[in-house]
C-alpha cells in the first residue's frame, strides 16, 4: 500500500480566499458581479462562481483601448471586480469614468508591489521587475509605473543568470538607469530572486549605480514552496494540484524536481496516471494557491482507491 503524505502548507492562499469570499458575499446580496478576466488561475473556482451568479468577461489584456468603455457594453446592472492579480493604474480609472462601481479584490500583497512601484517611479527611480512579462500580476504592476508624462518606466526579465542580465544593462535603450528599484513577481521563488538581486549587484559593481531592493514575494507562496522542497525529499513521487496557467504551481512543480523527485503537475484526479504509483512507497501531495480545498481531497481520495487496487 502506497503512504500518501500532504504538505504542512497548501491550497488556497489568503489572497485568493479573500477574492473568493469577497466575491461570494456581494454576489449574494442580489448585486450581480461581472470578473475583469480570469478570476483566478483555475477553472474549478471560477466555475463555482459562475453559480453564483460571478460573471467573467474579457480583461483588460483582451481589450484594446478605453477598458472601461468596452466594459460598460457588457455590463447591465452588474459591479465590475477586479481580480486578485490586480490590474494597473490606467484600467481603474478607465472603469470609474465609464461609472461603473467597482469590487476590489486586488491581493494585499500584489497592492503592496503596486504601491512600491508607483513610489519608485515618482521618487525618479527606475523599476526592474524579476517575474514573466506575460503575467496578469506583473502587467497591472507595470500599469503603476508610469511618470507624469506617461510614461513607463519599468522592465519586466523573466531570467537571472549573469549572461542574461549582461546582455540587457547593454542593450538598456539610452543606457541602464543608475537608480534601480528591484522588485518581483509575488509567487517567484526565493532562491531565484536572491540569485537575481546578486548577478545584477556583481554586473554592476564598478558603475555610478543605486540599487533598492524590496521583497515583495508572497510569504505564502514562498511557505508553500519551503514544505513541498521539505516533503520532496522524503518520497518517491510528488503530485502538485493546481491550474495548469498558476504560476506558483508551476513553482511548486519545479522546487520538487530540483530535489530530484519525480513530480506530476495535475489539475484533476482523472489525469492521475496509475503506472505512477508503481514500485512507489511514499506519495507527496502539495497544491498551487488557487486550488480550493475540494480539488485536494479529491486527488488524495483518488490516489488512495489507486494504492489499494
Amino acid at each position: 500500500m502506497v503512504e500518501i503524505l500532504r504538505a504542512n502548507e497548501m491550497g488556497f492562499c489568503m489572497g485568493v480566499r479573500r477574492a473568493v469570499q469577497i466575491m461570494e458575499h456581494e454576489s449574494a446580496e442580489g448585486r450581480p458581479i461581472v470578473s475583469a478576466g480570469e478570476i483566478v488561475h483555475n477553472p474549478r473556482v471560477v466555475e463555482q462562481l459562475e453559480k453564483v451568479g460571478v460573471r467573467q468577461l474579457p480583461g483588460p489584456d483582451e481589450i484594446a483601448g478605453d477598458f472601461g468603455k468596452a466594459t460598460a457594453e457588457y455590463v447591465k446592472n452588474e459591479r465590475v471586480a477586479i481580480t486578485a492579480h490586480g490590474v494597473g493604474e490606467k484600467v481603474l480609472r478607465d472603469i470609474e469614468s465609464a461609472g461603473l462601481e467597482i469590487v476590489d479584490t486586488t491581493c494585499p500583497v500584489v497592492t503592496r508591489a503596486q504601491r512600491f512601484a508607483q513610489k519608485f517611479v515618482r521618487d525618479g527611480w527606475h523599476v526592474l521587475i524579476f517575474g514573466d512579462p506575460g503575467h496578469k500580476e506583473v502587467r497591472g504592476t507595470i500599469g503603476w509605473a508610469f511618470d507624469k508624462k506617461g510614461e513607463a518606466k519599468a522592465t519586466v526579465t523573466a531570467q537571472s543568470d549573469l549572461s542574461h542580465l549582461k546582455k540587457m544593462i547593454e542593450e538598456f535603450p539610452g543606457g541602464f538607469p543608475n537608480k534601480i528599484g528591484v522588485m518581483a513577481q509575488t509567487t517567484h521563488k526565493m532562491e531565484a530572486f536572491a540569485q537575481f538581486v546578486s548577478n545584477l549587484m556583481l554586473l554592476q559593481r564598478d558603475a555610478n549605480f543605486e540599487m533598492h531592493v524590496v521583497n515583495t514575494l508572497c510569504h505564502a507562496t514562498t511557505g508553500q514552496q519551503e514544505e513541498a522542497a521539505a516533503l520532496a525529499k522524503i518520497v518517491d513521487l510528488m503530485i502538485v494540484v493546481g491550474g495548469q496557467k498558476s504560476a506558483n504551481t508551476r513553482h511548486l512543480r519545479e522546487v520538487c524536481e530540483e530535489q530530484g523527485t519525480t513530480t506530476y503537475h495535475i489539475e484533476n484526479p482523472d489525469q492521475i496516471n496509475p503506472e505512477w504509483l508503481k514500485g512507489k512507497v511514499r506519495v507527496g501531495l502539495t497544491a498551487g494557491a488557487s486550488t480550493p480545498d475540494s480539488s485536494i481531497d479529491e486527488v488524495e481520495n483518488r490516489l488512495i482507491e489507486l494504492s489499494q487496487s
